[in-house]
């Protein structure tokens, strides 16, 4: 809720700059759906510019975006903004093959296999940001008191996490990472709507 906040204060500001009459309706709506989903609506080009370089700078140390940043890039870099989620879908599957993995060896199997999927992606401009996620994802999670806990080697008659258990336990997750997301965008969309019908009435009153 930070970022919207944020844009009704700077509508607050654009809207005691009118001075030639009241706008339209259509116009007001379009203003008001614009600066909600904008983050740097009210920034100056210099400001604009600073974000930007903060979300170059996240992608090139693997970090993930915030939602508000994927909608900067998806509204100003439509290319970066699909490279991003490139990089953050590969990122959830990443994080839960690792999750998965029962011995710190088929740690190092998924690991093994991600880095010779990057270095089959040579020239692919998506490249150089999944590299820093994974070295990221795999740093992180090598911290973790849950890979601590696991065994060098998986115990002997079980499957690896190549086999088919491991996918089935995979595709379970990500359904309900999915169905969850979908649950906080639908909420977030909501909050939206009530925000943009206000903001839009302020236009129109000021």
């Amino acid at each position: 809720m930070k970022f919207i906040s944020g844009n009704m204060a700077a509508l607050k500001a654009d809207s005691t700059g009118e001075t030639e009459g009241k706008m339209t309706k259509t116009e007001a709506w379009k203003k008001a759906i614009e600066a909600l989903v904008d983050p740097t609506s009210g920034m100056d080009e210099p400001e604009r510019a600073n974000y930007e370089q903060k979300i170059m700078q996240k992608l090139k140390s693997g970090k993930r975006l915030s939602s508000e940043e994927l909608d900067y890039l998806r509204i100003h870099n439509p290319e970066m903004y699909k490279i991003a989620v490139r990089v953050e879908t590969e990122r959830k599957v990443l994080k839960t093959k690792m999750q998965n993995c029962k011995s710190k060896e088929e740690v190092q199997q998924v690991v093994s296999i991600q880095m010779e999927v990057l270095k089959a992606m040579k020239g692919d401009p998506a490249q150089e940001y999944m590299t820093a996620m994974v070295e990221k994802e795999v740093r992180d999670f090598k911290r973790t008191s849950e890979y601590a806990r696991l065994p060098q080697k998986r115990e002997k008659g079980k499957k690896t996490s190549g086999g088919e258990e491991l996918y089935k336990e995979t595709e379970k997750m990500e359904e309900g990472e999915a169905l969850c997301q979908k649950a906080v965008a639908y909420n977030r969309m909501q909050v939206q709507c009530d925000k943009i019908g206000e903001l839009a009435q302020t236009y129109l009153s000021a």
